[in-house]
């Protein structure tokens, strides 16, 4: 680009036309400021935007749009023309190849009154207000959507389109639980924004805004990738519910689609008031409400482990919970290629023989867990059909692991 370099377009403060009189009112008045700013733009600024536009490199297959022969209307008028406008005004502007006479700090330029930034605003503000009018909304509610935050990115035009597309009981959800931090949205990825689109309510942001409460604005704190897999792996509003509050405890995207292929069955129950009616289980309501106040170490272990937990019985959820305290993920995995009836027992071996201040202090170091894998691998190879899970137990009382636990006796 240094070679074919645009002359600079420097932008004079002084007035336009004669008749343009007086020169102040042009620049107080928001109707005349405007009607210089679009001068301005069409006579000044689109000339050299043109210029920029046929040195910057362009993909055979760009689907990026062209400025040539295009007026000022027809930017305006094309959302994507105008987001790529302005992404083309920021590289004349960084190049220095627009400024502005007399200017100062972040005070009005030019001859219409206007600061850069307002000029800006003026045109996305414009361009948003198109795309609520052509989804069927009212462009004066953009404001409402927009809440505390400013319209001052291009890419956020490509956003609203999606937002206005959104389901209405979606976009009630989200003002009633987002308030004024509505537009912080716009922060959020557009993968965030194709999951709004794309989902049903009542499978998705209504249950979410349920369990979350107060706290529904967390959702601002996830990427699209996150976001959307609680929307496909917790594919059943019984499935949100059930994980309640504790989907806030999950850093992890495939422990939430871990936890989305566990089972969810429908069951009728009587009702005093209206009779029959129809429930859900799910394995999520079942694990959560037997570990308790556990259940998110199990939530911070990995996929993995949550597949296995799965198929965890009743007894062994009720005997792993005394001990889920002292574990973590890479104790389960490493004993993983076990049936989990033998970490339950080793656990409670382990327990039996070293003691609580083991338990809390050495079962995650290390040595342990090169300990656990060598006693796994040992028990393989004696034979898990002879060497059964409810033999382990005493097997680690009797001191049959020494080579692998002497150490921390």
């Amino acid at each position: 680009m240094a070679n074919d370099r645009p002359k600079p377009v420097v932008i004079d403060p002084k007035g336009g036309p004669w008749w343009e009189f007086p020169d102040a009112l042009w620049k107080k008045v928001t109707a005349l400021q405007r009607i210089r700013l679009r001068r301005t733009v069409s006579e000044q600024v689109l000339p050299l935007l043109r210029q920029i536009e046929a040195l910057v490199p362009r993909p055979k297959e760009s689907r990026l749009p062209h400025l040539k022969g295009r007026s000022l209307d027809d930017i305006e008028n094309d959302i994507p023309l105008t987001v790529f406008s302005l992404q083309l005004l920021d590289i004349a502007l960084a190049k220095k190849l627009l400024t502005f006479a007399g200017s100062k700090g972040k005070g009005p330029v030019g001859s219409c009154g206007m600061s850069l930034k307002q000029a800006r605003s003026f045109f996305l503000r414009g361009a948003a207000e198109r795309i609520m009018e052509n989804a069927g909304h009212d462009p004066k509610k953009l404001d409402k959507l927009l809440g505390m935050q400013e319209f001052e990115d291009p890419s956020m035009l490509h956003k609203l389109e999606m937002m206005v597309r959104f389901d209405p009981a979606t976009l009630s959800a989200l003002q009633n639980g987002l308030g004024n931090n509505i537009g912080k949205l716009f922060d959020c990825d557009e993968q965030f924004f194709v999951v709004l689109r794309d989902s049903k309510p009542q499978n998705f942001v209504h249950p979410l805004a349920k369990v979350l409460g107060k706290d529904f604005k967390k959702i601002l704190d996830w990427d699209g990738a996150f976001f959307a897999a609680i929307s496909e792996g917790l594919d059943h509003s019984a499935k949100i519910v059930a994980l309640g509050r504790n989907i806030l405890d999950i850093e992890d995207a495939e422990i939430i689609r871990a936890l989305g292929r566990w089972p969810i069955k429908e069951t009728m129950v009587n009702d005093k008031k209206t009779g029959k009616r129809k429930t859900y289980v799910t394995r999520i309501g079942t694990v959560r409400e037997a570990l308790g106040s556990e259940f998110r170490i199990l939530l911070n272990s990995g996929p993995d482990i949550i597949d296995q937990a799965e198929d965890w019985t009743a007894d062994e959820i009720e005997r792993i919970k005394f001990h889920v305290a002292y574990i973590n993920g890479e104790v389960i995995t490493t004993l993983s290629e076990l049936p989990f009836a033998y970490t339950v027992n080793i656990m409670d071996g382990l327990w039996a023989l070293l003691g609580r201040e083991f338990m809390e202090t050495q079962l995650t170091t290390p040595e342990c867990i090169a300990a656990l894998k060598s006693m796994a691998a040992k028990i393989i190879e004696m034979g898990i059909e002879t060497t059964t899970a409810e033999k382990i137990k005493s097997m680690i009382e009797k001191n049959f692991f020494d080579d692998q636990l002497a150490q921390f006796q």
